[in-house]
């Protein structure tokens, strides 16, 4: 390509990248369980999640200890996520002879699954609004470093509880 041809290939992309930002837009953006936008979801979707539904969603969804996130597919544990997310578990299972991260795998029973044992998935299964408590814990008058500790001291109380 010629400089002048490859210059307005990339005018041209960067156009069309800058109309896709200017017509996408958030919906209604990220909530949480115990506050969903109810109001929006039945005026936008006609919606009305019930608390039980709101539950069985928050339980369904898993948060992996490396960052990722995914969903349970059954009830005896089986999780769905991305591949990125499982190539952590998957370089730490594999060995010279079997690398699942090129050829993946394919078990036929729950005893062939190949295990990581080092990994962690959470499940949200409460929400508790703790603000009071962690702003409580300052007392008038004391200077920010005082109050920043006194704030992760109660942090601390809360997560350990």
């Amino acid at each position: 390509m010629r400089p002048s041809a490859l210059t307005s290939w990339f005018c041209l992309l960067f156009l069309f990248c800058l109309l896709l930002t200017a017509v996408s837009r958030a919906d209604e953006g990220m909530w949480l369980f115990n506050n969903p936008p109810l109001k929006v979801l039945q005026e936008k979707y006609h919606f009305q999640p019930t608390p039980e539904w709101l539950d069985h969603v928050q339980k369904s969804s898993v948060r992996f200890d490396n960052g990722g996130s995914g969903s349970f597919v059954s009830a005896n544990g089986l999780v769905m996520t991305n591949h990125h997310v499982g190539a952590d578990c998957l370089g730490k299972i594999s060995t010279k002879a079997k690398n699942y991260l090129a050829t993946g795998f394919e078990a036929k029973t729950r005893a062939e699954e190949p295990k990581c044992s080092d990994l962690e998935l959470n499940v949200l299964m409460s929400i508790e609004d703790v603000t009071s408590r962690v702003t409580g814990s300052v007392q008038p008058g004391m200077d920010g470093a005082s109050a920043e500790k006194a704030r992760r001291a109660e942090i601390n109380n809360i997560e350990k509880e």
